[in-house]
């Protein structure tokens, strides 16, 4: 994918004489050098920092532009697209996934203008100015015996077009030449109901979400409500169940549902996540965790 911003930067400038064009086109080069100097698509874990970051654009695909607080790296995360959330809270709940860089560049810019060249394909470019290139995900999956990296690029099916699949060539030639995995996802790999589950949890992953929330409030109240629920035994809307707890608990309204929203992000109770979407408005079954590792997803990773 390259970058979004430029594409609304060439719509409101393409009736522009040429010499405008050109200084459109130095500007965004000086604009890339400094994001490279300010260490941008460098790093990892926490440190990295995203290439392309949500405000960096007024317009992004498809009109989505979020930023999330990583389960895995505890850093904001920046995706551009609904597809491209989708599949990062796919990724954070995959316990494979190590680590998760998004908007990564494909650099030094000359490597993918030489595979361009190659390939006899037009680069990227702003109004015959060649721009950096990037792609959605840069992931560090665990396998049998190492981490290895494999890159990911997110496109629905209806925006693979002929000038999309060249590019996509231009990224598959530079990471291949680098040893590196790479794929396209579409919206037919990501799995629906799991998503859908894992942002229903996104936001109770870390207890400092909700105000007055702590540690010692978990270790008070996690016991108790698990006996709760499990002694309903999906009887009740968990909704309704939740709000009885906070009652019976003396706690404020909505604790206990935040509660069991952050004990299944952590992992410590476990539901069914893959065939069921949850419901506030409908039972919920749940039990304690006691594998160390969980199946997460229908897509393979290295």
């Amino acid at each position: 994918m390259f970058l979004l911003i430029f594409t609304q930067v060439k719509l409101e400038y393409s009736t522009q004489g040429g010499e405008e064009m050109s200084l459109r086109g130095s500007r965004i080069t000086k604009l890339h050098t400094n994001y490279i100097k300010k260490g941008r698509g460098q790093g990892s874990g926490k440190d990295y920092k995203p290439f392309i970051q949500a405000h960096d654009n007024k317009t992004a695909s498809e009109g989505w532009l979020t930023r999330h607080k990583g389960w895995k790296t505890a850093r904001i995360h920046h995706t551009l697209s609904e597809h491209e959330r989708k599949f990062l809270y796919l990724c954070e709940w995959s316990d494979r996934i190590i680590d998760i860089r998004e908007q990564w560049p494909l650099l030094p810019i000359q490597k993918t203008i030489e595979i361009a060249e190659q390939l006899g394909i037009t680069h990227a470019n702003v109004d015959g100015t060649p721009v950096t290139m990037t792609t959605d995900f840069k992931l560090t999956v665990l396998t049998k015996n190492e981490a290895v990296d494999e890159i990911v690029t997110v496109k629905p099916n209806s925006k693979l077009d002929e000038r999309t699949l060249e590019l996509f060539e231009i990224e598959r030639r530079y990471f291949a030449e680098q040893g590196t995995a790479w794929r396209i996802i579409t919206e037919d790999e990501i799995p629906e109901i799991l998503v859908t589950n894992v942002e229903w949890l996104v936001e109770a992953k870390y207890l400092n979400t909700r105000p007055g929330m702590d540690d010692e409030i978990l270790s008070l109240v996690s016991e108790e409500l698990y006996a709760f629920i499990v002694y309903d035994a999906g009887q009740s809307a968990i909704s309704k169940l939740c709000l009885r707890a906070d009652k019976s608990f003396g706690l404020q309204q909505g604790t206990s549902l935040f509660i069991l929203q952050h004990m299944l992000a952590n992992k410590r109770w476990v539901t069914d996540m893959h065939t069921k979407k949850i419901k506030e408005f409908e039972p919920l079954v749940i039990q304690l965790n006691s594998q160390v590792m969980t199946s997460t997803s229908s897509i393979h990773f290295a």
